[in-house]
């Protein structure tokens, strides 16, 4: 008979769990869900980036303009000239165009570019921008580490509050100071944008 009401309270236990579970999961989904109207932790990641300006287009723009910059002539430099039929006389003018060609005369124009193609092949300004690229992002892993530190802090206040309402107030004035606080350093990483995204307090 002991034996019959041990397996029966097992069973009532292993039916019960999988019950709790599933309405924890609900409870933490209805909690959560009360700040969805709240920028995501990826928008303030662009955002802190973007204030920052060490956004990954402008290491792309960096390179690019460093790898193109040597396909640019050196130096430009053109002339004009006029000579007769016999090409006898040869004269440098910098006149205009109506002036220049006459009946009996023809128009040359001289058109030379330099190019230094050792930057082809060696680019020291690639390796420049390498570098700064290189020191933008171990900055950008600071700042979106640092993001994440504040925003999920400030978000497990939030859920804090919402679980366990403060029975003082003391403890609630001292609850939204920390929350507060956590705004204004998410808003001096993204420039004051955080603060505008979040819905307006009832």
């Amino acid at each position: 008979m002991k034996t019959l009401v041990i397996v029966t309270l097992s069973v009532l236990v292993g039916w019960a769990s999988p019950a709790l579970a599933q309405d924890s999961k609900a409870e933490a989904r209805r909690v959560l869900a009360k700040f969805a109207d709240e920028p995501s932790v990826v928008d303030v990641q662009n955002a802190a980036a973007s204030y920052a300006r060490v956004h990954p287009d402008v290491y792309d723009a960096w390179m690019s303009s460093a790898r193109w910059a040597y396909f640019l002539p050196r130096s430009l430099r053109g002339q004009i000239r006029r000579t007769d039929d016999d090409q006898l006389d040869v004269r440098t003018t910098t006149s205009g165009l109506s002036d220049l060609v006459s009946n009996d005369e023809q128009l040359q124009l001289e058109l030379r570019a330099d190019w230094d193609l050792t930057r082809l092949v060696f680019n020291r300004d690639q390796i420049t921008a390498a570098r700064q690229i290189e020191r933008l992002v171990n900055q950008r892993e600071d700042i979106l580490t640092t993001v994440n530190k504040l925003y999920f802090a400030r978000r497990q206040l939030q859920v804090e509050l919402e679980l366990e309402p403060p029975s003082s107030v003391e403890r609630a004035v001292r609850s939204q100071l920390r929350i507060d606080a956590l705004t204004a350093d998410l808003d001096a990483l993204t420039g004051g944008w955080f603060s505008k995204q979040l819905p307006a307090r009832p």
